[in-house]
């Protein structure tokens, strides 16, 4: 199936968490947040919550600075 992320398209595998999601992408999970379909996803749920097809991820990462 295939989602969009950060405004990439991706094919992922069927019922696919986005744990598992960040794992295939290669992404570090710390200091991130992320929606779906602009809704947060609180970190507690990322092992729970399924991406679905044409789903809209948004991952922001936190940047430090001033």
């Amino acid at each position: 199936m295939t989602i969009n992320v950060n405004n990439q398209i991706y094919s992922i595998s069927e019922n696919c968490s986005i744990e598992k999601l960040l794992e295939q992408l290669g992404i570090v999970t710390n200091g991130i947040a992320i929606a779906i379909n602009n809704e947060i996803i609180t970190k507690e749920n990322w092992n729970q919550k399924v991406v679905r097809e044409h789903d809209i991820v948004t991952i922001i990462q936190a940047t430090q600075g001033g």
